[in-house]
């Protein structure tokens, strides 16, 4: 007689593999990355501005190096691996479940921060109109309200998320366009902030800039996030980095360019407004200022709430993709019955976030940024390498350029046969460029490097403990489940 005490347990480790649907075009993946990626530009300008003063638009070039050769193995691993996971999916084949959840444990942080950070910027654009808005009490109290609603469209399905998505991208691009037109064509003013590096700005307040920068770059991953929702992905998913790609570096130079060549930098100092509607500060200097500086802010409060939306589905479908796999809980990838989204992750993580925003400070919960995403930025470098030699025959519809050879012995040292180790050199700069950015950040930000320390720690430790109970678990099972040879009383 069977025994069925581990049957439960069994259930959830074996239950029916339940599928995303993939309704998700090229627009939908542009929209979600680029305002993933762009909406930076919205929230960091007034922050560089001030630490970078006259050097700012070489804050960001540095930033921009870092970011296109992450985007450039995102590119080829996302269009070669189309499911959803991104970093964890490609750690995962390349050096096993507890790399794999590493650099996922560590992007959830960063989705997480870009979902308060966005929704705490959109209260600020709206703040423009009605000043209360910029106190932080108020303002953390208004981006419950704003992430709140996003949960539950989120929720509803991703198509209706992609397609709210890509209309307010699409608005936000023409408005970028009209003030950068303006700015450049009447206002600006070559030499406006002169730089005497050293001083103006001081090498420490410079290093600060470049990694708050980087944080305008962060969210690439959201593309490979939504790739097992979208048609046609090893087509559309380069396509939409490379357009995202070219979109995001042209704005947050442009930007930066236009902001020190018509707004002296101290008055960015001087003012805190600047923080919280940079775009909309800078818009006020130019003709018809009053109507450029509202647009600014109705175009950042529309790329900044699908921001926030996109942190919400890269949450949710990285905590899918784990639980998935086994990592943690399998109440993690719990799909709706009716609109087949993962629910569960959806909520749980958007509280989380509400209670990052709770400070309504975006100085305060922008330390929080860069930390997780660049570790997971280094392994997915480090997953690039090790893919290129382990699925050598794999159809990679993108393929990064230049490469080089190691030659090494097969088998023991008396062997005399070889192999060529190829190592992309997109890659290995990729990780040197995210480690020294990482670093940056370690050195330079206090809050941020407590907290990543204590999140890593605290998912190390759920990893250890939700892993061994499966285990024992699973062996109890099949224990239970053994047939016994011994007569039945």
């Amino acid at each position: 007689m069977l025994k069925t005490g581990g049957s439960v347990f069994s259930l959830l480790l074996h239950r029916r593999r339940q599928s995303l649907r993939r309704n998700i075009g090229i627009l939908g993946n542009f929209a979600f990355g680029y305002a993933d990626v762009a909406e930076g530009i919205f929230f960091t300008l007034g922050i560089v501005a001030i630490s970078a003063g006259p050097a700012s638009t070489y804050a960001y070039l540095f930033a921009t190096i870092a970011y296109v050769l992450t985007a450039l193995c995102y590119a080829e691993l996302s269009s070669s691996y189309h499911q959803a996971g991104g970093a964890f999916i490609f750690a995962k084949k390349a050096f096993g479940t507890n790399i794999a959840f590493i650099a996922a444990w560590a992007l959830l942080l960063d989705y997480l921060v870009t979902t308060s950070i966005s929704a705490l910027s959109a209260v600020g654009y709206v703040g423009y109109f009605i000043p209360p808005l910029h106190v932080p009490f108020i303002n953390g109290m208004a981006t419950l309200v704003v992430i709140a609603l996003l949960m539950v469209m989120n929720v509803l399905g991703i198509s209706e998320s992609a397609k709210f998505s890509y209309f307010l991208v699409i608005f936000g691009l023409i408005g970028e366009g009209i003030i950068l037109i303006v700015g450049f064509v009447f206002s600006y003013t070559p030499g406006l902030n002169p730089i005497h590096f050293g001083t103006e700005p001081t090498v420490p307040s410079f290093l600060y800039a470049i990694t708050i920068a980087m944080s305008s770059y962060l969210g690439i991953e959201v593309i490979s996030q939504s790739a097992g929702e979208t048609k046609h992905a090893s087509k559309n998913i380069p396509r939409a980095v490379f357009l995202i790609s070219a979109a995001t570096v042209t704005s947050a130079l442009a930007f930066s360019t236009l902001a020190m060549g018509v707004v002296p930098y101290q008055d960015f100092v001087k003012d805190p407004t600047s923080v919280y509607d940079p775009v909309s500060f800078i818009a006020l200097r130019l003709p018809h200022g009053a109507i450029l500086a509202g647009m600014a802010a109705v175009m950042g409060i529309c790329v900044l709430l699908v921001a926030c939306n996109a942190g919400i589905v890269g949450v949710s479908r990285i905590s899918y993709a784990m639980s998935e796999d086994g990592t943690i809980p399998g109440i993690f990838g719990r799909l709706h019955k009716k609109y087949k989204t993962p629910f569960v992750s959806i909520i749980l993580f958007s509280s989380i976030a509400i209670a990052l925003s709770f400070s309504g400070q975006i100085d305060i919960v922008a330390e929080l940024y860069n930390f997780g995403a660049l570790l997971a930025y280094m392994i997915v470098g480090m997953s690039l390498i090790s893919l290129r030699n382990k699925d050598k025959d794999l159809l990679r519809p993108f393929k990064n350029p230049w490469s080089f050879k190691i030659k090494r012995k097969k088998g023991g040292e008396g062997s005399n046969e070889y192999y060529y180790y190829t190592v992309p050199v997109i890659a290995v700069l990729c990780i040197v460029a995210d480690l020294i950015i990482w670093i940056l950040v370690v050195l330079l930000h206090p809050l941020g490097r407590t907290f990543g320390s204590l999140w890593m720690g605290f998912g190390l430790l759920i990893f250890f403990v939700y892993t061994r109970f499966r285990k024992k678990g699973e062996s109890t099972a099949s224990l239970e489940n053994f047939p016994s040879n011994a007569p039945s009383s």
